[in-house]
């Protein structure tokens, strides 16, 4: 099958490369006699580019199966720490997604820098108001934490989502138990919505669900499962503001102690607005990991400098990781973000973490350049 696969692929390649060659020879002779001028020549030529472009993604996508994917090479410098300056991947998504009729879709998502199962699921929609979906996919908690890195505004998540719904930071309690970046993800099901139709938009947006609480291919450890939901109103098109919570546990050790089971609460209000140029969010999180109060508040703001092409954005993410004893940082981030081709950019984030004395980190300056190519 893999050999088939394989050929099919060189000879559709082979077909689509003869044709272009083809047709520069036939652009070069009209320039040659003066039907055309090389301008528009050129111009011609890239309009060919795109439909080559068109074609490959035509023989290879249908309603049925769609083929996608992702990647981010990124470059951090950091003024504090041995490793000054860093240069590798970050991220390599594979994705296979499509429906098998008008109700039921599904998908997959694998990513290869650190190889795992990310996404395994299939969704019922009977409706409009509601959506079923069973497997691997993204808790609907906080509006940052459904965002994916190709999608993501900034290089990196705020520190207040990265930290307390399951990325792989230092002080996540998920990634404690299990050692993995879990991108925000579980296994579960899911309900979800929209209801009170308006002109072009709906009034409730809702999703609730019941998950494993151990995070991507991870077996369970505990006799409980875990709670997560969000509820948000859109009372004029393009603004949202809402709430959600999550309920569960994990299991990890805390200090010299065995591994045990620890609650594992967060609460969170949300608000975000989308125009066609400006887009804004903020969120507030209160947290419990295991008796400790912890607390999250960001917010963010970006603007379309040239249309679907130049963005500049500005971002403050506070966070408290023990509101005990006050162990907090802010983070202040400026970036742009430049698309020279649709899910393609180059990313420059500027973040300064300024650290309290109970946090014990020196303070830090960090530069993000990151490039990202999309299919």
């Amino acid at each position: 099958m893999k050999k088939i696969s394989i050929l099919i692929f060189t000879f559709i390649s082979c077909i689509l490369v003869y044709g272009q060659e083809s047709n520069n020879e036939l652009l070069k002779k009209l320039v040659e006699k003066n039907v055309l001028t090389q301008a528009e020549a050129d111009q011609l030529k890239k309009v060919e580019q795109k439909s080559t472009i068109e074609k490959v993604r035509n023989a290879f996508n249908t309603p049925y199966m769609q083929f996608g994917g992702n990647g981010q090479l990124m470059y951090k410098y950091s003024d504090v720490g041995n490793i000054k300056h860093d240069f590798k991947p970050k991220n390599l998504f594979l994705s296979v997604s499509g429906k098998l009729n008008d109700s039921f879709r599904y998908g997959f998502l694998l990513e290869f820098v650190n190889p795992s199962v990310q996404e395994f699921w299939g969704e019922w929609t009977a409706a409009k108001e509601f959506n079923f979906k069973l497997g691997q996919f993204k808790v609907p908690v906080t509006l940052e934490s459904q965002y994916v890195p190709a999608t993501l505004e900034t290089v990196a998540y705020s520190r207040t989502i990265s930290n307390l719904f399951g990325y792989a930071t230092e002080d996540d309690v998920l990634n404690k138990q299990n050692g993995k970046n879990n991108f925000g993800r579980d296994a579960g099901v899911q309900f979800s919505g929209e209801l009170a139709p308006m002109n072009d938009y709906s009034l409730i947006q809702y999703s609730l669900g019941m998950f494993q609480g151990m995070g991507v291919t991870t077996g369970e450890k505990n006799n409980t499962k875990d709670f997560a939901g969000t509820l948000l109103i859109q009372p004029v098109k393009g603004l949202r503001i809402g709430g959600g919570a999550y309920f569960g546990q994990a299991t990890y050790a805390i200090g010299t102690n065995p591994a045990d089971n620890h609650v594992r609460n967060r609460w969170i209000v949300s608000t975000d607005y989308k125009s066609e140029r400006f887009n804004a969010r903020a969120e507030w999180v209160k947290a419990n990991d295991g008796g400790i109060e912890k607390e999250g508040l960001y917010g963010m703001a970006l603007y379309y400098l040239l249309p679907k092409r130049l963005n500049a954005l500005a971002k403050v993410d506070y966070y408290n990781r023990n509101k005990d004893v006050n162990s907090e940082v802010i983070d202040y981030t400026v970036g742009l973000n430049y698309y020279f081709y649709p899910q393609c950019r180059v990313q420059l984030n500027y973040v300064h973490s300024n650290y309290s004395k109970k946090w014990g980190d020196k303070d830090m300056n960090t530069i993000y350049a990151q490039l990202q190519i999309g299919f």
